[in-house]
């Protein structure tokens, strides 16, 4: 940062986005390296070195010219990359403020770890940051130069299934040390424990009619910081300003796109800012679940066990890794529709995955008609 501005110089950042899986591309996300090259733009206007600033992008193709625009070496998101950024480049140096921003995939592991996928995850192997160990290590002797830290980490929530993710969830050796007794340390989390984040599509390019997509959060995040930028010391400032723009937003019918919660760690507490909702959904009962069972239940790809798999796994992955897996046809189903409703536009999805692989069946547009019903979660374009 510009000493003019009263700033420290020896200011670090690492900046993370993550579009692209190898997992295929019904991972696919498109928002994150908008969110990654705003927030660049952002520091170097607050006087950072551009050497200063770690960028590792995994981008959808076409949004690789937005990082050729910028300037930006592309640098991979995976496994190695990240390890290598945090734990040797950034333990090894000194900043007087520490900035780390992640977009991407999230889920919440078997031992309540959050977790931040890396970009080389699969199915089979969901390779993803522990986010309270990597914490850990940067308040530890680890990382011990870096006095002030802000951590905002745009990723959803959402629960695994011991089933489906317990051999696909493996521990990340983050290295260990020892705690330091004193370490601002603040942390921002676009929702919490069992939630899911959204995109915000503010308009269409210049000219060429295309959604330019970015993080709800992430966005929202750094117009604030951009108006009050002595609030990167004071995250629960920041916290407070988002809750309160998040339920205006979904006062004014925002609500799809908008996270339902904030979380908060900081000066050791944690907490949970809930954002209001203008119009909350009905409550579905039996009946409800039993109707769309039948429905889905009537469609040969949900039948085979095979093609029912399949299906899941053409579902985004917050919504995917959260699916209570089992051999018997009905139980699979109710929670499959069970877990969908717990998503904005959930049923959106599952309709996406179905139709896909459905061959246009009388039964899929059985299907359509029942799910038109609930638009609280079925909103087709």
């Amino acid at each position: 940062m510009n000493p003019a501005q009263g700033e420290p110089s020896a200011a670090r950042a690492l900046l993370v986005a993550v579009e692209t899986y190898e997992a295929g591309t019904a991972w696919n996300l498109d928002g994150p390296v908008r969110d990654a090259l705003a927030h660049r733009s952002w520091l170097l206007g607050q006087g950072f070195a551009p050497e200063a600033i770690t960028l590792l992008v995994s981008p959808l193709p076409e949004n690789c010219v937005l990082l050729q625009e910028a300037g930006v070496e592309e640098q991979p998101a995976d496994r190695e990359s990240v390890h290598r950024a945090l734990f040797r480049e950034l333990a090894e140096t000194a900043s007087d403020w520490l900035f780390v921003a992640w977009s991407g995939h999230g889920l919440v592991d078997l031992d309540g770890h959050r977790r931040l996928v890396y970009a080389d995850a699969v199915g089979r192997d969901l390779r993803s940051l522990d986010v309270e160990a990597a914490l850990a290590a940067f308040r530890s002797d680890i990382a011990p130069a870096h006095p002030r830290q802000l951590w905002l980490l745009d990723a959803c929530q959402t629960f695994t299934d011991a089933a489906s993710a317990a051999n696909a969830l493996r521990p990340d050796p983050v290295p260990r040390g020892r705690l330091r007794a004193v370490r601002e340390q603040q942390v921002l989390f676009a929702c919490g424990p069992g939630e899911a984040t959204g995109n915000r599509v503010p308009g269409a390019g210049a000219g060429d009619g295309v959604p330019r997509a970015s993080g709800a959060f992430s966005s929202a995040a750094l117009a604030l910081l951009r108006a009050h930028p002595e609030w990167r010391h004071d995250a629960a400032q920041l916290a407070a300003a988002l809750r309160e723009e998040f339920s205006a937003a979904a006062a004014g019918g925002e609500a799809a796109v908008m996270p339902t919660s904030l979380w908060f760690e900081g000066a050791g507490h944690t907490t949970r800012a809930e954002v209001s909702r203008a119009a909350p959904r009905r409550r579905l009962g039996p009946a409800d679940h039993r109707r769309m069972y039948d429905a889905l239940a009537d469609l040969p790809v949900m039948q085979d066990p095979g093609l029912r798999a399949a299906v899941i796994g053409h579902l985004p992955l917050e919504i995917c890794a959260s699916v209570p897996r089992s051999p018997v046809m009905r139980i699979e189903i109710l929670a499959l529709i069970r877990t969908c409703l717990v998503f904005e536009n959930g049923l959106l999805h599952l309709w996406d995955a179905v139709s896909l692989l459905d061959a246009g069946t009388l039964a899929l547009s059985e299907l359509e008609t029942v799910l038109r019903d609930y638009p609280e979660w079925f909103t087709p374009l």
